[in-house]
C-alpha cells in the first residue's frame, strides 16, 4: 500500500500532533540505531519535547551519550583549529587565487592574439606588421599548431597502415 504525500506544516490538532510526534520519534531513534550498527559509527539522538518530562535518547545509556558528545566536541575543537583563518589569511588566499586566474586569462588572451596574428599572416598580411616582442610567442603558437596537425595526420594514417 502506497503512502500518501504528507504536507510539512504545523499540525493543528493536539492529539494528531502528539500521535505523529511519537511515531516520528520512534522512527528517528530506530534510524539512528540502524545507522550506528550498519555503518559502525558513533551516533546519538537526543529529542526534547513538551510531551515527555525527560528527553528521549539513543543510545539509552546516559554514559554512552556523554562519551559520544565529549568525543564529538573534542573532534570539533581539533577540526576548527585546523580550519581557522584570520581575515588576513583569507584575503591572502583570495588574492592568490585571483592572481592565478588573472595569469591564466592573460596567457589565454595572448595565445588567442597570436593565433589571430598567425591567421592574418596566412591570409596575406605583411610580416612587418608583427611586433618584434611578439615574434617569439608567434613562433611558439605556430610550432604548437604544427605539432597538432602532425599528430592528427599520424592518427589518421594509422588505420591505413594496419589494413
Amino acid at each position: 500500500m502506497a503512502r500518501k504525500k504528507v504536507k510539512l506544516q504545523f499540525i493543528e490538532s493536539d492529539t494528531s500532533r502528539k500521535i505523529t510526534y511519537k511515531k516520528r520519534v520512534k522512527g528517528l531513534l530506530n534510524k539512528t540505531r540502524e545507522l550506528s550498527i550498519l555503518c559502525d559509527v558513533d551516533a546519538c539522538a537526543i529529542v526534547y519535547s513538551p510531551y515527555d518530562q525527560a528527553p528521549r535518547l539513543w543510545p539509552t545509556s546516559e554514559d554512552e551519550v556523554r562519551r559520544i558528545l565529549v568525543e564529538y566536541n573534542q573532534k570539533l575543537d581539533i577540526d576548527q583549529s585546523q580550519r581557522k583563518l584570520t581575515q588576513g589569511d583569507f584575503l591572502a588566499q583570495s588574492t592568490t587565487k585571483s592572481e592565478q586566474k588573472l595569469r591564466k586569462l592573460q596567457r589565454r588572451n595572448r595565445e588567442l592574439k597570436m593565433e589571430n596574428t598567425m591567421v592574418d599572416l596566412l591570409s596575406g598580411e605583411p610580416i612587418e606588421q608583427v611586433l618584434v616582442k611578439d615574434v617569439g610567442d608567434l613562433m611558439w603558437v605556430i610550432d604548437d599548431k604544427l605539432r597538432a596537425v602532425q599528430h592528427r595526420i599520424r592518427v589518421l594514417e594509422e588505420p591505413n597502415t594496419k589494413a
